[in-house]
């Protein structure tokens, strides 16, 4: 038996067929009164009753806003047009002033059996002038009293197509939620106590009612401000409630010592000093890992930075404590980078390690099984492929992830499993993408930044092209390589596609090989269908200088360095977010020249697109850029979901533009959960937010 009249379903709402209803469950995931209360507006219109029809007859003349009209309807007809083959439906709405005519071409017999004369009502719409009448096609009528007499908020909704075809629009929500304000107001309990109210917040039940029918703006500003509040408060508690539960999931091993492979490689083969930069968030490291709580740390860093080197200190830590380690990268590519360079630096101390992915031989892999499930490799690097299940580790402490955006919310949770008690969790990114940012935010990930690079980089210079200026871009590509430079080219697909007419790597290739004739043997392709033999030539022609020219895909995207290449192109630049212009414009800039980043496009292209060009000509910063894609992209799901972008599960607060108001409600929370912890696993409202929070 239910408690509370807004558990109910929507199928008993006034209004609503049980097929509508099914519908709104589908699409709208509203499935309960409580969720319809939730459906927010997506935007208002502030539109004031028009009484006096007279003044629409020059003021609106020309004007294309929306308007509403009181009157009644006073006659109705339905007449022949196009020949007799159609009918129009024409109605006339008036009052003292004056009159105009409401016109259908569609569902005639719908609007004809519904339509009542002499009933005050408000038509809503867009005003059109015929043969000096005035229009309004296919308007929204409403009942006169369910609206403001002088001033009218229209709240506007999220409808999807297939709803709208289904005869659910913009009025038949209006008139729903009506009905259900109506009939359940006197059930919305308040959730705060006294002393949380006290902060000038609206009670709940004025803010569901305004936030959907707001009396003025003033009403609806203290609505939305009532309701964020509340959305954040119950937000932070959810992750309190998550925390205390798997606490057991936050121990971890303290690596206390540092010992003598540590201390052998930082004062013997260190390869470069250390920046205040690195030494900084090296010693914010070393302190997690000195604890019994596991790391959660993001490491975040403009690429060339010197991430890598931090990981390996760290390595070292866990192998002088008796653990091992494993760093997981997204591309095959970026492994054997990884491999080479980190085996190139430890082995000279006699470190073991191994290079695991999709394309080892079997043979091989079996041989890395044991050793690594005795201990004889302390440091294994790879794809995904060491997060299967047949990879079993002996004691791993600390693990890795390289750009981790580029895995799965569950591959990454597969690391945890690798040991019975979870390894600590070191994460480096060029870029943070918008879920992890907002989990940074608000202080589930601890986060460390490297903001200096080496005295010898210079800035990158990144340009916009449009495609007719390529003459001009293969000219400064000529130059860079009569001084000795090397240049990337990507493009976004490897071969042309039905469904796109963008530039492809094949076809791309051949144009190359005719514009850069003196350069026939020294061009390189590089792409993801090459096996690992085929990759790893590619790879160490252009490494040792042998290739001038690598075209690529993003293939190439994290890790690759190559500190004599100077210039990047990306052709169709528009195709790529920006996270990953970001990381592609981080394979040039790695030496002591000046370096190009090339943003080719078609002419014509989207505003989204332009802003994200336009974003990335303005500023080298990576976690600036994450802001913007954050803004650009949503935050992802920021519980539990899986999602990386997109809508996060939060219903009206915005994570950007309300930080502020987060900060503010997090000590709240804070101290709410520390007096009362289980609340929110019993309170019927606690229990609903936590519901949505969490749903997949």
């Amino acid at each position: 038996m239910l408690h509370n009249i807004l558990e109910q379903s929507i199928d008993n709402l006034k209004g609503l067929s049980l097929k509508k209803a099914h519908l709104l469950n589908v699409e709208l995931n509203i499935h309960t009164y409580e969720d319809f209360l939730f459906f927010y507006p997506k935007k208002y219109i502030n539109c004031p009753i028009l009484e006096d029809i007279s003044k629409l007859k020059f003021k609106e003349k020309t004007s294309k806003s929306i308007i509403q009209i009181m009157g009644t309807i006073t006659k109705i007809e339905e007449i022949n047009y196009k020949n007799k083959k159609g009918k129009i439906l024409i109605a006339r709405l008036e009052n003292k002033t004056g009159f105009i005519e409401l016109v259908w071409y569609h569902k005639i017999n719908f609007f004809k059996k519904n339509l009542k004369k002499n009933i005050p009502i408000i038509v809503y719409g867009n005003i059109k002038f015929f043969f000096e009448k005035i229009q309004i096609i296919h308007p929204n009528i409403q009942k006169f009293q369910f609206f403001q007499k002088k001033n009218s908020i229209l709240p506007i909704y999220s409808i999807s197509k297939k709803l709208k075809k289904n005869g659910i629009n913009n009025f038949f929500i209006i008139n729903l939620l009506k009905n259900l304000i109506e009939e359940s107001k006197n059930n919305i309990e308040e959730v705060f106590f006294q002393d949380i109210i006290k902060k000038k917040l609206m009670h709940r039940r004025e803010a569901l009612i305004q936030i959907h029918f707001p009396k003025s703006l003033e009403k609806l500003f203290q609505a939305q401000y009532r309701l964020k509040f509340e959305e954040l408060f119950f937000f932070k508690l959810s992750l309190l409630s998550k925390k205390n539960r798997n606490t057991k999931l936050l121990y971890s091993y303290p690596f206390l010592k540092l010992g003598k492979n540590f201390y052998k490689f930082y004062k013997h083969f260190l390869p470069f000093s250390l920046t205040e930069d690195q030494k900084k968030v090296f010693r914010e490291i070393r302190n997690d890992l000195k604890k019994s709580i596991q790391m959660n740390r993001l490491l975040q860093g403009d690429v060339g930075c010197g991430k890598t080197i931090i990981a390996v200190l760290s390595m070292l830590i866990a192998l002088d404590n008796g653990y091992q380690s494993c760093l997981m990268v997204p591309t095959e590519v970026l492994a054997i980078q990884h491999y080479f360079s980190i085996y190139k630096m430890v082995s000279l101390i006699g470190i073991r390690t191994a290079l695991l992915t999709s394309s080892v031989s079997i043979k091989k892999r079996k041989f890395i099984y044991r050793d690594l499930l005795t201990g004889r490799i302390s440091i294994l690097i790879g794809t995904h492929a060491l997060i299967q299940k047949s990879v079993h580790f002996k004691n791993l402490g600390l693990a890795i992830i390289d750009e981790q955006q580029r895995f799965g919310v569950e591959q990454r949770a597969k690391i945890l499993e690798k040991n019975k008690i979870p390894p600590h969790i070191l994460i480096m990114t060029a870029t943070p993408i918008p879920r992890t940012l907002s989990m940074t935010l608000y202080q589930d990930l601890n986060i460390s930044i490297i903001k200096e690079l080496p005295l010898d980089r210079k800035p990158i210079k990144t340009i916009h092209f449009r495609n007719k200026n390529k003459p001009k871009v293969f000219e400064i590509i000529k130059n860079q390589i009569l001084k000795g430079r090397q240049i990337y080219i990507i493009y976004p697909t490897i071969e042309k596609s039905k469904k796109n007419e963008y530039q492809n790597l094949i076809s791309g290739y051949k144009i190359l090989k005719k514009e850069f004739k003196n350069l026939e043997n020294k061009i390189g392709i590089l792409h993801g269908r090459m096996n690992y033999q085929e990759k790893n030539i590619q790879m160490d022609r252009f490494l040792s200088g042998k290739n001038k020219i690598l075209v690529s895909t993003t293939v190439i995207e994290v890790g690759v360095d190559v500190p004599n290449a100077s210039v990047i192109l990306i052709e169709n630049a528009d195709y790529f977010g920006l996270s990953q212009l970001h990381q592609l414009r981080g394979r040039v800039g790695r030496g002591p020249y000046q370096s190009y980043c090339f943003l080719m496009t078609n002419e014509k292209i989207s505003i989204e697109s332009n802003f994200r060009i336009q974003v990335m000509c303005q500023t080298n910063d990576g976690l600036e850029i994450s802001k913007k894609d954050l803004k650009l992209r949503g935050s992802g799901d920021l519980i539990i979901g899986t999602k990386q972008s997109g809508k996060s599960c939060l219903r009206i607060a915005n994570l950007i533009q309300d930080y502020k108001l987060m900060k503010e409600v997090i000590p709240i929370a804070q101290n709410f959960f520390h007096k009362k912890p289980n609340f929110f696993l019993t309170h019927r409202v606690y229990k609903y937010y936590n519901k949505y929070l969490w749903k997949k």
